[in-house]
């Protein structure tokens, strides 16, 4: 059978065999090209949210360095009322002083060197509603403090953690004078310290007469609580340039230097 093709057929047949080049060329190279714009279109769009995020946090840290900064500050003031946990001797000297102050002559000081114990936090309630009520009508300018409000209020009692603080014991002698003159005194300095010791018991022995001078001899029992402090300082040293070097980078650097 001959077949003869006319000058049509021909044209019809290279638009043809054209058009299936066109699409084999797209299945085969421009739809994979494409895919790869559209998923590289993908993790760009992802990365630029990334830095986007990173930005933002970015912009949070002046505001956490400077609320760490106002919490070191908060803690650096707390933690002067508790002894030094770093340098137990120190609890000795402290009393030392203390007792020296008030012209106290020491006979002795035993002392049972810091050790850890588990401390419960504790509270007291105020119970005094004329008080509060007498409090809450005079506030005209709601000038009160807020546990003022919340004892009123009777709100409950936050509860706290307990906690762990090096305790040390110790027990110290000395001259009392007569007439508990200088007891006395010592108890009214104790009580006056602001730092976190305990008087757990008071004795005092009196001289029998014709045993020479009559000056008697007190023995207290103490405890002092400590921690190990914060270096308030170094938190608090001014950072006025935040500097952030990619992980890359810094790897990069330090390969080339090597």
């Amino acid at each position: 059978m001959n077949l003869k093709l006319t000058y049509r057929d021909k044209v019809i047949f290279i638009v043809i065999i054209v058009i299936l080049i066109l699409v084999a060329g797209v299945f085969l190279l421009i739809k994979p090209k494409f895919e790869d714009v559209q998923a590289a279109k993908a993790v760009l769009e992802a990365k630029q949210q990334e830095e986007a995020d990173i930005k933002a946090k970015i912009g949070t840290l002046p505001q956490l360095i400077e609320d760490m900064k106002t919490a070191a500050k908060q803690v650096g003031e707390e933690q002067e009322i508790f002894m030094d946990e770093g340098q137990p001797y120190e609890n000795e000297n402290y009393i030392r002083e203390l007792l020296k102050s008030q012209n106290v002559t020491i006979t002795s000081m035993n002392t049972a060197y810091t050790k850890a114990a588990d401390i419960e936090w504790y509270t007291i309630d105020r119970e005094n509603v004329l008080a509060y009520d007498n409090k809450i009508n005079t506030d005209l300018y709601e000038e009160l403090p807020q546990e003022v409000y919340d004892e009123y209020n009777k709100v409950p009692t936050p509860e706290y953690p307990s906690s762990i603080l090096g305790v040390t014991t110790m027990t110290i002698a000395f001259e009392s004078g007569t007439g508990l003159t200088n007891t006395n005194k010592v108890m009214d300095k104790i009580a006056d310290d602001e730092k976190t010791i305990t008087l757990n018991s008071v004795s005092t022995e009196q001289k029998a007469a014709g045993e020479g001078a009559a000056d008697d001899t007190t023995t207290m029992n103490l405890t002092l609580y400590s921690i190990f402090p914060l270096n308030v300082e170094k938190v608090l040293e001014e950072t006025d340039e935040i500097k952030i070097e990619p992980a890359a980078e810094q790897a990069a650097e330090t390969t080339a230097a090597e």
